[in-house]
């Protein structure tokens, strides 16, 4: 009880150390169930399958890490508010940023890149309609997949940090795999 309460007083607004990456490479799950209007979470929920299979591919190797912020911002870009944006508003900055990164991500130049918040979803080889309510079994399967990407980025993040075995890369990898499938 006491340590809750010692956390609870916890200013997580602060500015991380020196040198600590607070970034998520994969969208925090809360960003996307979080918002009181399910027609909200339902268009997250899109704008991830929309812009999922382009990060996955950033995952291996790519210093990809972003705040809560701008992935929210991310995610409704891809959702929905690819068009809607207004360079004076700190918002439409950040919205700005976000399609500036997903042209990047894409190998496009802003004039060639298309409107992700129209591009069909799928989940499972199934389309999602984006005018009616998500299934609550696929949220679930959503909010799985995002949780254990997560867990593996931090585990491997961790591993670095924290790796004294001299062991190769590739080894190293290998063995974290293990870890993961069961095998080590």
């Amino acid at each position: 009880e006491s340590a809750l309460r010692s956390l609870s007083e916890h200013n997580q607004a602060l500015r991380s150390p020196s040198g600590v990456n607070s970034g998520f490479r994969v969208p925090p799950v809360r960003n996307i169930i979080s918002p009181a209007k399910s027609e909200t979470v339902r268009l997250l929920f899109h704008g991830w399958l929309r812009v999922r299979d382009v990060i996955l591919t950033q995952l291996n190797g790519s210093s990809l890490s972003l705040t809560s912020k701008q992935w929210r911002c991310l995610l409704e870009v891809c959702g929905w508010k690819y068009n809607d944006v207004d360079p004076s508003t700190a918002t439409g900055k950040r919205q700005m940023e976000m399609r500036v990164l997903l042209d990047r991500f894409c190998n496009t130049s802003h004039s060639n890149s298309e409107d992700f918040s129209v591009r069909p979803v799928f989940w499972g080889g199934s389309s999602l309609s984006a005018a009616t309510d998500f299934p609550t079994d696929i949220g679930r399967e959503i909010i799985w997949e995002l949780q254990e990407l997560g867990f593996r980025n931090d585990l491997i993040a961790l591993d670095k940090h924290v790796d004294e075995s001299k062991m190769r890369p590739a080894e190293r990898r290998a063995l974290l795999n293990g870890c993961w499938e069961g095998t080590a």
